[in-house]
């Protein structure tokens, strides 16, 4: 079957149903993910574990599975069924949490974080997928929005019950006669694991949607995969290029903002927790609202190809919203970065969103993979040292926002340019 041959979507009702389960579904992983996170003192003394310890629980045991199984797992999406797929990625998460409850050290939790890891990277790329050929090209946009959504709300629903929960779940137990010797953390951990199974139950009911759109390497043959790919390269490189730059803008912002607001501001946790926390959440829900609705934008504009001026657009954008850590007030950095930030997820969302209508069927969940992998590694492995580097090779004195300026500028020069060509190929393409 070629590239263009389409098969229509399911109906209406039917269709909003699964996405709104399969959004569910990353949203309780997500949740469980980083509801660990506001826990961690916690988890380090009840373990004895040291900072060094903490961080790779939180790090690297989420980079090593993104690292490792992004691609295996990719091919996964693309060749088996995915709703079952994504059952199996749910209980993996809620295993994991389970584990990570009962750990009576670090190598226990490290493993159990790396499971509750691999589970949650690759639910990304299988809901995609499904969302993808449960809708038109012309609306993807959007309707992939709502899995980034999901996503982000997970993640901010994870910070915002951990707290409530530590002190709820102990004094309901006690009110109940229960008796439990498990620590308050312990018992959050238990809990969200339940949430992840409750949200898994409704996906065993959801139907496997029929591939659409499918190229040449329908067979499922590896070789001829990325022979297929390959032939997109003029795409797909300047993309993945445009998308790792993002990556590396973003995870440099959320790591060093704090040592900014607190070096160069001279402000304290309790100035700026609240309002970098909401405005992490704003950004993320905005960025990916923006991003669906301008991917199809460009597609009334341009056809296929024109998904991709979304991006272009986004990371033009956050050109001038990079100069965020130079800013001479707390207000005025607060409102860059809230737009750099913004332009990061408008541009994944845009970006992704134009491999979903130009990419066959069978080949986006390969390059979804290669794609984490890559931003795995270069967004958490090298974009926060380039930022320190940077800081402390000049005469001796660290300047954390003079050097995260210029990386967030650098990258989003990058990014633009990248987008530029890989717009260019994609027209020419078609």
């Amino acid at each position: 079957m070629s590239a263009t041959a389409v098969i229509a979507a399911p109906r209406v009702g039917g269709r909003h149903a699964a996405i709104l389960l399969v959004t569910l579904a990353v949203l309780s992983g997500s949740a469980a993910r980083y509801v660990l996170s506001p826990m961690q003192e916690l988890v380090r003394a009840d373990l004895g574990l040291d900072d060094n310890h903490v961080a790779l629980l939180q790090g690297m045991s989420i980079a090593l599975p993104t690292t490792l199984l992004s691609i295996p797992l990719g091919r996964l999406v693309d060749r088996t069924h995915r709703s079952r797929l994504l059952v199996v990625l749910a209980l993996a998460c809620a295993i994991g949490s389970a584990m990570m409850a009962f750990a009576p050290g670090f190598a226990t939790a490290f493993a159990a974080r790396m499971l509750v890891g691999a589970a949650v990277i690759a639910a990304q790329p299988t809901a995609l997928s499904l969302v993808a050929d449960l809708t038109e090209a012309s609306e993807r946009g959007r309707m992939v929005t709502l899995v980034s959504i999901g996503q982000a709300l997970g993640g901010s629903l994870g910070y915002a019950i951990a707290g409530p929960l530590l002190k709820w779940l102990p004094a309901e137990l006690a009110a109940s006669g229960l008796v439990s010797t498990l620590a308050a953390w312990r018992l959050v951990l238990l809990a969200a694991a339940a949430g992840v199974v409750a949200a898994t139950v409704p996906l065993l009911f959801l139907r496997e949607p029929v591939r659409r759109e499918l190229g040449t390497a329908a067979s499922g043959n590896l070789r001829a995969a990325w022979r297929e790919l390959a032939s997109y390269r003029g795409f797909l490189l300047p993309l993945a290029g445009g998308m790792v730059t993002v990556g590396m803008a973003d995870a440099a912002a959320t790591i060093w903002a704090v040592p900014v607001l607190t070096r160069n501001f001279h402000q304290k946790p309790e100035d700026f927790g609240a309002w970098l926390g909401l405005l992490n959440l704003v950004a993320n829900v905005l960025g990916a609202i923006l991003g669906g609705w301008m991917a199809d934008w460009g597609q009334r504009r341009g056809g296929r190809a024109g998904a991709l001026l979304g991006a272009l657009l986004g990371a033009a954008l956050s050109i001038p919203a990079a100069f965020y850590p130079v800013m001479p007030n707390v207000a005025m950095f607060a409102w860059a970065m809230g737009l750099f930030l913004t332009c990061g997820a408008w541009v994944s969302i845009a970006a992704i969103s134009s491999v979903m209508v130009v990419l066959p069927n069978e080949l986006r969940g390969t390059f979804i993979g290669v794609l984490v992998a890559a931003i795995g590694m270069t967004a958490y492995g090298i974009a926060p040292l380039l930022v320190s580097f940077g800081a402390h090779a000049g005469d001796g004195r660290a300047d954390i926002a003079l050097s995260l300026t210029v990386v967030g500028l650098a990258t989003s020069v990058l990014g633009t340019l990248s987008f530029v060509a890989a717009l260019r190929a994609a027209r020419a393409r078609a």
